[in-house]
C-alpha cells in the first residue's frame, strides 16, 4: 500500500512538472520526420494485418449481435402469434385425481425449450467475450 501511494505522489510531483514546463515554454513541437515515419508505418504489411483482423473482429461481433437481435424478434413474433389471447381459468389440474401424476403442458414444455435454448446463447455470448479478453 505504501508502495502505490509512493508511486502516486511520484506521478503527482511529475504532472505537476510537466504542467508548469508546458505553460511556460509552451507546446513543444513534434520532430519533423514523425509524420513521415507514422505514414511509413502504417504502409506495412503487418501493420495492415492487425487493422484488418481488427475490422473483422468487429463484423463478427457486429454479425453475432444481428443473430442475437434476429433471433429475439423471431421469438417475440413467434410468441406473440402462438401464445392465446385468453388464459383459461382452469387448466384440469383440480379434475385429476390426488395420485395422478401431472402431465407437463405445451406451455411447459415451451417454456422448458426457451430456457435451454436461452442458456445455449449465454453461452456462447460467455465464451466469446472469453476470447476477447485472452486477446
Amino acid at each position: 500500500m505504501k508502495q502505490k501511494d509512493r508511486k502516486q505522489e511520484m506521478l503527482d510531483a511529475y504532472t505537476l512538472e510537466l504542467i508548469r514546463q508546458v505553460e511556460s515554454e509552451g507546446l513543444r513541437k513534434a520532430p519533423a520526420h514523425m509524420k513521415a515515419e507514422i505514414l511509413e508505418r502504417s504502409r506495412k504489411p503487418d501493420y495492415q494485418i492487425a487493422l484488418q483482423t481488427r475490422r473483422l473482429s468487429r463484423n463478427m461481433q457486429f454479425f453475432f449481435y444481428s443473430l442475437k437481435v434476429g433471433a429475439a424478434v423471431a421469438t417475440a413474433l413467434f410468441l406473440l402469434f402462438t401464445v392465446p389471447r385468453e388464459i383459461p381459468q382452469n387448466d384440469g389440474f383440480f379434475d385429476r385425481e390426488p395420485g395422478q401424476a401431472r402431465e407437463a403442458s405445451i406451455g411447459e414444455k415451451f417454456n422448458e425449450g426457451l430456457r435451454d435454448f436461452n442458456q445455449m446463447l449465454t453461452e456462447i455470448t460467455i465464451s466469446n467475450q472469453n476470447r476477447q479478453g485472452e486477446d
